[in-house]
């Protein structure tokens, strides 16, 4: 299997805590970072292949990826020289030509229990079904990229505008997407670029053909994670990965 992860953007709410570094290099304690977590539930896994969009402090991360990971996982680089101009819908875009049946894309911001993804990799390799990861047990608010589903347990909207009272649940930024709903996503990641659409995320692009496709959700089950996009999602970070267990020691 294929992880494709999306690594380019600034993380401006950060401040000067990625000024010179990736967000998934934020250090998580003095050994770990946040991208760490992420690839040991990827090599446990069982995925042969990690591929990187990169942009922002690119040189910051394949350092790291050489110096822990490098003997690990099989990595490829693909460099996103629009990074500070676009949204990460240009990003997903970069991957078109590598994205297959056996790809799962992962938001590079994120640190989850590594049970989530077992669970949805488990699902993937049972069918030929698409999924993405939602956290369907929590109280929902304006910022959280919310779903909906219809009677089938199909999602038909990702969106952070979705009303909360009606949603099902967030989207943590994991997805695997098979067969024709693959195509038809990517499809319209590049009608999207090809219509000058960059200041959206690929979310965005999801959600214009959703209503075309059969996607379910994979449930969190209430297992502990969050995306960093705050100083406050950072310090919420660190108490989780001190409940999870530091990468080397995760089963």
């Amino acid at each position: 299997m294929k992880a494709l992860i999306l690594a380019a953007g600034i993380g401006q709410r950060l401040g000067e805590l990625t000024r010179d570094i990736p967000k998934c290099l934020l250090p998580i304690d003095s050994s770990t970072t946040l991208l760490d977590y992420s690839l040991q539930a990827i090599k446990d896994n069982g995925f042969t292949e990690v591929v990187f969009i990169t942009g922002h402090a690119e040189d910051k991360l394949k350092e790291h990826i050489s110096k822990n990971w490098k003997h690990k996982l099989n990595f490829k680089f693909i460099f996103n020289d629009k990074y500070s101009e676009f949204n990460n819908v240009y990003s997903a875009y970069l991957a078109t030509d590598i994205w297959d049946d056996e790809t799962v894309l992962f938001n590079s911001d994120i640190i989850f229990h590594p049970d989530i993804l077992k669970s949805v990799i488990q699902y993937s390799r049972e069918g030929t079904q698409s999924y993405l990861v939602i956290h369907d047990k929590k109280t929902l608010n304006a910022e959280d990229m919310k779903v909906k589903v219809n009677d089938k347990d199909e999602i038909k909207q990702i969106n952070k505008g979705l009303d909360i009272q009606t949603s099902y649940g967030e989207y943590i930024g994991i997805l695997a997407l098979k067969g024709k709903e693959r195509i038809k996503f990517l499809e319209s990641l590049e009608k999207n670029v090809n219509e000058k659409r960059l200041n959206i995320y690929y979310e965005d692009a999801l959600d214009h053909v959703l209503s075309e496709m059969s996607v379910y959700p994979s449930s969190t089950k209430g297992k502990i994670w969050t995306e960093v996009d705050t100083k406050e999602d950072y310090e919420l970070a660190k108490n989780i990965a001190k409940e999870i267990g530091s990468p080397c020691t995760i089963k």
